[in-house]
């Protein structure tokens, strides 16, 4: 049974991918448990009026390949509590507060859905998606073999790109970003630029001779910060 600081990171985890998941990406990537809570913000439009409603998906039928696409069953609700889906017109309604019976939730393959909460428990043969934490080992591409604590040190960019920007991989994002947080290096006056156009030559050189460009360059480049404050001091000297 998974604890819910555990569900929270999965929810964490599979709403990186937001705008790209539908209701069927989300019953999968939680591993098919059901019932869950999930919202949709229409092309990423979040907005108050779209948290305020949700709905309880307790039934799911994917078709297509690879079971991307289909239909989802559940209930409506808004401000917490079941309400007709459409407030002024109840009769049009596509679920209304009284219905006993799930009801097919309009664009449920459509994306930009977000998980709210895993309401329900794996069975024992269906267990909830794993996270890949810092020691687990990629699978494929040029690192295939390593662990993502290792290509963390090296590649900070394709382990962004695999956890964050990919639509499939699914990683406790938090600890790994923390982690990447600790082995940022701190350049200092002396240090050599290790690529761009001043490639070789010393962080005082460049600070001296084109300081815009070593500040757009920490800007954009994550892997590494610079001591400002002693280049200041080195200038100053």
């Amino acid at each position: 049974m998974k604890t819910e600081d555990e569900k929270q990171k999965l929810i964490e985890a599979i709403n990186c991918k937001f705008p790209q998941n539908n209701i069927m990406e989300l019953y999968y990537n939680i591993g098919r448990v059901l019932p869950f809570t999930a919202q949709r913000f229409p092309d990423g439009r979040i907005s108050d009026w779209y948290r305020n409603q949700y709905v309880q998906v307790v039934r799911v039928e994917p078709k297509g390949k690879y079971g991307k696409y289909g239909k989802a069953f559940g209930f409506y609700y808004r401000s917490g509590v079941r309400e007709d889906s459409c407030e002024n017109d109840p009769d049009n309604s596509w679920c209304k507060k009284t219905d006993t019976e799930p009801q097919e939730i309009p664009n449920s393959g459509c994306g930009s859905w977000v998980l709210l909460e895993i309401q329900g428990e794996a069975k024992e043969d269906n267990n909830f998606t794993k996270l890949l934490g810092l020691d687990d080992v990629f699978t494929f591409g040029k690192y295939k073999g390593k662990t993502i604590r290792e290509i963390v040190e090296v590649d900070w960019q394709y382990v962004k790109w695999a956890i964050v920007d990919s639509q499939r991989l699914l990683a406790d994002v938090d600890s790994i970003i923390e982690y990447h947080r600790t082995k940022i290096k701190i350049l200092q006056p002396k240090d050599t630029l290790p690529f761009g156009k001043y490639k070789g030559r010393t962080v005082m050189d460049v600070y001296s001779e084109d300081s815009q460009y070593l500040r757009w360059l920490a800007d954009q480049n994550p892997d590494f910060k610079i001591d400002w404050d002693k280049l200041s001091k080195n200038e100053e000297e």
